[in-house]
């Protein structure tokens, strides 16, 4: 230990929570002021906290104090007054798909949402219009990942078509997709499948192998991460509105 700053360390550790090493740098810093050495120690824990949680110095200096200057304390705190889950979700992750499965989770788990709420208004009546449209075509994505795209044809899409064209400005996407569903059910109604599971495998061969039905899906494909660009887009325009 520098002797120089042994007693001024012992000073400086009754007024703030610093370790030796810590200390004895600041001291340094400060040529042995201890006013100087704790304004350096407290001023550069205010700028983590303002960098980590975007908050002003004041509200960073005054949950520092209120938390003994713990850090990791102080942003919990900080994070579970000041922000939504939806807004800390936005600020800590920078994947926007994982972003989207995190915000229709905080949605779910705070409306108790359930697949059956597409089509059960007394379920969604006391969730906001903008969350519905958002949980919409949230399903609906994950009904196309399980299951496969002709499937997804047939799962409420046409509320998910109205999504796209009157939230997220995607009336060409909507119109591929209905286009889609038309040569599907052309197909179907062709090869009669209600009648037979022989029927509707033909109709499925023939269906997948049809350059329309082909085009339709690789537009989808295309347009999927513009779709999901504007899902994220829509949060942050509407981020009141999300838990």
């Amino acid at each position: 230990m520098n002797e120089m700053y042994k007693d001024k360390l012992e000073i400086l550790q009754q007024r703030i929570p610093i370790g030796e090493r810590q200390g004895l740098t600041l001291l340094e810093k400060a040529e042995g002021n201890t006013d100087k050495a704790e304004k350096y120690f407290t001023e550069e824990r205010i700028s983590i906290i303002v960098n980590k949680t975007g908050i002003p110095s004041e509200i960073a200096l005054h949950h520092l104090q209120e938390n003994n200057f713990d850090i990791k304390q102080t942003i919990k705190i900080i994070e579970n007054k000041y922000f939504t889950a939806t807004e800390l979700i936005l600020k800590k992750d920078n994947d926007k798909e994982e972003v989207l499965d995190k915000i229709f989770s905080a949605i779910v788990k705070k409306y108790d949402w359930k697949r059956s709420s597409l089509n059960d208004h007394d379920e969604i009546k006391d969730i906001p219009h903008e969350l519905y449209s958002f949980m919409t075509v949230m399903e609906w994505l994950y009904f196309e990942n399980w299951e496969n795209y002709e499937s997804a044809l047939f799962y409420h899409l046409d509320m998910v078509r109205e999504q796209m064209r009157t939230k997220l400005n995607l009336p060409q996407l909507a119109d591929y997709l209905e286009k889609a569903r038309s040569i599907t059910h052309y197909f179907y109604e062709k090869y009669e499948t209600s009648k037979d599971h022989n029927n509707y495998t033909k109709a499925t061969n023939e269906l997948r192998n049809n350059k329309e039905f082909i085009a339709t899906e690789e537009k989808f494909i295309l347009l999927k991460p513009l779709l999901e660009e504007r899902l994220y887009e829509f949060v942050k325009t509407n981020i009141e509105k999300f838990p």
